[in-house]
């Protein structure tokens, strides 16, 4: 089955990405994204939401060691975070850090 792969991060935020949506609906395709912080919320708001990739490898543990909440699939569903903004919050002292200058 084709769908789309939207990338939030990329292809301009939630409007943007709220078009794409809208555009592959009128041609019959589902959608999926990427990213695990942002996509439930978007996933959510779109009538053809297909899935939401969840990558779980011990080598790509960026977003484990910046944010305080830790995502986890239970029975293959991601719940959706209901506190204000995306449902995360920073942990500062890591992303401090890591922090490149």
């Amino acid at each position: 089955m084709d769908n789309e792969q939207v990338d939030l991060t990329r292809c301009g935020g939630f409007t943007e990405a709220m078009k794409i949506a809208a555009l592959a609906y009128d041609r019959g395709l589902p959608v999926a994204y990427l990213n695990v912080t942002a996509s439930p919320h978007w996933l959510n708001a779109i009538p053809n939401g297909l899935i939401c990739e969840f990558v779980a490898e011990e080598s790509t543990n960026l977003r484990e060691q910046i944010t305080r909440q830790k995502p986890r699939a239970v029975d293959g569903y991601l719940a959706i975070p209901e506190e204000p903004g995306l449902g995360i919050d920073l942990d500062e002292d890591a992303v401090r850090r890591l922090r490149i200058l």
